[in-house]
């Protein structure tokens, strides 16, 4: 079962490339059969991008992925240490956080009640994000309903630093990465932009390649929410040690509570979207996680669909599809 749902994920993946969905794209699988990665077409729409074959190595702004691959896993390992619990208050940790009732857990589940973005982020500089972070006010009260909140893991991303004392490149790297052998994974840039797929082409930064996409991100350097870039091989080495529940990462009451605890549709940082037993996660730019912990296997995929604009419906309506076939 498990090639046939891989075979039919790839036919999708390619028709997406074939049809000008996408311009390219690397697929990964993991599972008890071992890892599979598979690149398809060029890697931008524009020059010095078109013509370039998508290869193995390449980089990808993961966006929101950085919520669970990142923040999400170091959240979950404070707990598993007892540094913290779900119930910890927020204020507890940044005082500067006016909302005692809120707690990591409502972070973790989006349901504290605070807004999804940050308005007017594209006139504000860092320091005016920060003051709004712990001053703005929520939209309702915690667990009344679910408002999937960048700044909510952003919070969380202070949170980790407070904790960790350190920045949140030092802790995944230290906590995450290092131990999984992630060796590509980070929110540091290299110097050689070819091998970064690029993404949005805008007015005020040209063709985006190499920096940060999400604005947020951009400004603050280092956030909870986003601004992470990996390689195929990096996270599909992620997903495999969430399937084989490994304790380099954290233990087995962490991974069972990940499977057990659910409020409106999802568990502590994922969507449970695709049904009991499965963890879920995209990102803006065009990528995402599926993993049913039950099969033990799961998917990756990496693609630009923001690339050369953000109008790509049709590349979200494909993505539900390929994600149906792959768990059928």
């Amino acid at each position: 079962m498990n090639d046939r749902r891989k075979n039919r994920a790839r036919e999708i993946v390619e028709a997406m490339v074939r049809d000008g969905v996408v311009c390219g794209a690397s697929l990964g699988f993991a599972g008890t059969d071992g890892q599979q990665f598979h690149y398809y077409g060029e890697q931008g729409a524009v020059s010095p991008y078109s013509g370039r074959p998508v290869r193995a190595g390449m980089y990808y702004d993961l966006a929101s992925l950085s919520k669970v691959i990142g923040t999400t896993t170091r959240i979950l390992q404070l707990v598993w240490q007892g540094k913290v619990g779900l119930d910890t208050r927020v204020s507890d940790i940044l005082p500067r956080f006016h909302y005692p009732e809120i707690t990591l857990g409502n972070l973790m589940f989006h349901d504290s009640g605070l807004p999804a973005e940050i308005r007017d982020k594209e006139s504000w500089n860092k320091d005016c994000m920060l003051e709004y972070l712990y001053t703005t006010v929520p939209e309702c009260a915690p667990e009344e309903r679910f408002i999937y909140s960048d700044v909510g893991f952003i919070l969380l991303g202070k949170v980790i630093e407070q904790l960790d004392g350190e920045t949140l490149e030092a802790s995944y790297q230290k906590h995450i990465f290092k131990p999984l052998g992630m060796k590509d994974t980070s929110f540091v840039t290299g110097a050689d932009k070819m091998r970064y797929i690029p993404t949005e082409c805008t007015k005020e930064r040209g063709c985006i390649c190499g920096e940060v996409h999400d604005k947020k991100a951009f400004l603050m350097g280092q956030c909870g929410s986003a601004g992470l870039f990996s390689t195929l091989m990096d996270v599909v080495q992620f997903v495999q040690a969430y399937l084989e529940r490994t304790q380099v990462l954290f233990g087995a009451e962490i991974f069972a509570m990940l499977l057990q605890q659910e409020r409106f549709g999802r568990t502590l940082g994922w969507s449970r979207e695709y049904g009991t037993g499965t963890l879920y996660h995209t990102g803006f730019t065009g990528t995402s996680i599926l993993m049913d912990m039950e099969q033990r296997c799961g998917m990756v995929l990496l693609t630009s669909r923001i690339h050369p604009g953000r109008d790509n419906e049709e590349f979200l309506r494909r993505r539900r599809e390929l994600n149906q076939e792959y768990l059928r």
